[in-house]
């Protein structure tokens, strides 16, 4: 049986022997790897979350997933931090707000997502490079500002989203009619589907002039295996294995993540292919935005992509759709268990011209207050991490606390947004309101990130989510079946099962 095949077969075991045979398979890695390390010197003061010998906390982590980890880590940390060892390095839990800001706001000398590229790293983000290449995520020193800057002038600005926001109307107006076709009614079997789906379709009109409108293709299917693999606790598992096999290249990809990156691959080739089809079709057209990002990078208006945008086509295929999909279906549970929210939107969006870009990107706040408390309370990207890379001192702590190389130090941005003790007794709550008029700055909202790293493209994902989201409440009242959806946390954040909903066309 190959490694591949092995891992495949992991997959479909019960939970219970996958724990158990991961629990071996640390156990002899941990042997071989092993580091004596005092409990009581690798973060002195601070809290421990005591684990078994040799292996830490990996077992909980198998077991139960890195969200009940951080919670227990959470729990035990008071001051805002704690740790655990696992195998034979140490996880650093922050989750107090200043000291999550100085930790994402550190260089990536000092602290990367990767980690040191010379040697095996337990980091997602590492996982993600050897599946779709080098892209922004992985960028360092001065070259990160410039590629950062390029972005944000293309998707963080007014002037650049108000030239989109005719193709996302257009966008949003025809897949929201779409859904019920000739008929005032529909049932819809997963919103939450659909919503992803607008998101790819306004992703493949903006960048590359797609005429492909509601063909869903295999983009939604990839970006999940992605998705799920770069974060999933086997995968840097079955590397290391591999690595100790002599099996694979440190920082090459597997036979299945070379397997992946073919269909990644596969799908910016067609991309590239629907981008060159509408230029030859309209060749006095403005420029498509990736074609934008070539030339803001150096490449040309037409022929070959720059490097940053090459890069940006299969980061493309991992991202970009989930925020805005997550944004739009937990917005529509949110209204669908609270009628006079949702009554207070209708009239908004009632008494103005949605159609109009200045009304929807900064003249509808509680359109904006109902987007914000979304996702506060569910944040598509609900945890993160940094590897260190060098020694240093994080000095917002009550007493000063030295992080070593190697070590890494997760946030998790759902705790934040969900805690009492910065958001008030109803933190739990789906209150808009709270948003109307700004928010205070003790008060940590960080559902894009913060620092050097925060999302480049948030500003056009809400943008996205608002026009979609308006369009179809104007279009269609909309129900949701089932009234006790939950989040599942895994990667990112997502509901626990398929959202379905009745539509109904508004007369």
């Amino acid at each position: 049986m190959t490694l591949d095949a092995l891992h495949e077969f992991a997959a479909d075991m019960s939970p219970s022997l996958v724990v158990t045979a991961a629990v071996g398979l640390l156990m002899l890695l941990g042997f071989l790897t092993f580091k004596s390390v005092s409990s009581d010197s690798v973060l002195p003061m601070v809290p421990q979350l005591k684990g078994v010998p040799i292996l830490g906390a990996i077992p909980m982590y198998f077991k139960h997933g890195m969200p009940y980890l951080l919670d227990k880590l959470i729990a035990i940390g008071e001051d805002g931090i704690s740790y655990a060892n696992v195998v034979g390095g140490v996880l650093v839990s922050v989750h107090d707000p200043a000291m999550i800001r100085e930790v994402l706001a550190y260089p990536e000398e000092i602290a990367s997502r990767d980690g040191d590229t010379g040697r095996m790293s337990w980091s997602p983000f590492w996982n993600l490079q050897r599946m779709i290449g080098s892209s922004l995520f992985n960028y360092v020193g001065p070259e990160t500002g410039n590629q950062r800057n390029a972005f944000i002038r293309e998707f963080g600005s007014a002037r650049s989203n108000s030239e989109k926001f005719d193709t996302i109307t257009k966008v949003a107006t025809t897949h929201a009619n779409a859904l019920a076709g000739e008929s005032s009614t529909a049932d819809i079997d997963d919103m939450g589907y659909i919503a992803n789906n607008f998101a790819i379709v306004l992703w493949g009109e903006d960048l590359y002039g797609s005429p492909n409108h509601h063909v869903v293709g295999p983009m939604l299917s990839v970006s999940d295996t992605i998705v799920n693999l770069s974060g999933s606790p086997w995968t840097p598992v079955w590397y290391y294995f591999q690595l100790l096999l002599k099996l694979v290249t440190l920082g090459k990809p597997t036979r299945s993540e070379a397997k992946l990156r073919a269909r990644v691959d596969k799908l910016v080739q067609r991309n590239i292919g629907n981008l060159e089809e509408y230029e030859r079709n309209n060749p006095g057209a403005p420029l498509k935005t990736i074609r934008n990002l070539s030339v803001m990078t150096g490449g040309g208006r037409t022929g070959p992509l720059s490097k940053l945008a090459s890069e940006f086509t299969k980061l493309n295929v991992f991202g970009g759709h989930h925020n805005i999909g997550s944004i739009i279906t937990w917005s529509l549970i949110d209204l669908d268990r609270h009628p006079k929210c949702l009554a207070k939107l209708m009239a908004e969006i009632n008494s103005v011209d949605i159609t109009d870009f200045t009304t929807i990107n900064s003249k509808m706040p509680y359109l904006d207050a109902v987007v914000m408390e979304s996702n506060r309370l569910r944040p598509t990207v609900h945890a993160t991490l940094r590897v260190i890379n060098r020694e240093t001192t994080l000095t917002s702590s009550k007493k000063p606390v030295v992080l070593k190389p190697g070590m890494l130090v997760y946030v998790s941005y759902l705790h934040l947004h969900t805690s009492p003790k910065f958001w008030g007794p109803d933190a739990g709550e789906f209150v808009p309101e709270r948003f109307l008029g700004g928010y205070k700055k003790d008060q940590p909202f960080m559902s894009f990130g913060y620092g050097p790293r925060s999302c480049v493209g948030y500003k056009y994902a809400v943008l996205a989510s608002k026009v979609y989201l308006a369009t179809l409440l104007k279009t269609y009242q909309v129900d949701v079946k089932d009234k006790d959806h939950e989040v599942k946390l895994r990667s990112l954040l997502e509901t626990a099962k398929p959202v379905a909903v009745k539509i109904s066309r508004r007369s």
